[in-house]
């Protein structure tokens, strides 16, 4: 598999959250890996997921406004549209 990414992606399995437009309510998910740039996150089977949401990771209190860049199954490939200053380009844990 040839690697796309600009950013090293640290390998986590982190609660989420998804703010959809036009939503009730945030959708719950799962980060399974993210970097200053983007991240890999998981989503109950059969949710639809829109181009553009916004994301929670963990506890952060700020949500991340994202770019769906694929889509496989119940799994997205997301890019931050700005940034997390936050993360360091590599994460030990």
């Amino acid at each position: 598999m040839i690697e796309r990414r600009a950013k090293h992606r640290a390998n986590t399995t982190q609660s989420g959250c998804a703010a959809f437009p036009k939503a009730a309510a945030e959708v719950p998910c799962a980060v399974l890996n993210f970097s200053s740039q983007g991240a890999c996150v998981a989503f109950a089977p059969g949710t639809a997921v829109p181009r553009f949401f916004d994301l929670r990771i963990s506890r952060d209190p700020k949500l991340q406004a994202v770019r769906v860049v694929w889509q496989r199954a119940n799994m997205v490939g997301v890019t931050f549209l700005a940034p997390k200053a936050d993360v360091p380009d590599v994460i030990h844990g």
